[in-house]
């Protein structure tokens, strides 16, 4: 299995973390992280998190569930 990097995203109104985009290269979801942060969005970079796993949903989720707290 390859290392997947997700994007995740924390949406204030909800008070918790949302998986938001990913990719099995690290640069495009930091280009993507980049754009939200200084695009329309304006989304803070410490409302966003970049994290490395295996490229399976099991995976991103335990990661989505230990952000949100869950684990």
């Amino acid at each position: 299995m390859q290392k997947y990097y997700t994007l995740f995203v924390y949406e204030l109104e909800h008070q918790k973390w949302f998986n938001y985009f990913g990719d099995y290269d690290k640069q495009t979801v930091i280009d993507e992280r980049d754009d939200m942060h200084n695009g329309w969005d304006g989304i803070l970079k410490q409302h966003m998190c970049i994290v490395g796993t295996r490229d399976d949903q099991t995976a991103i989720d335990a990661a989505l569930d230990k952000l949100n707290g869950k684990i």
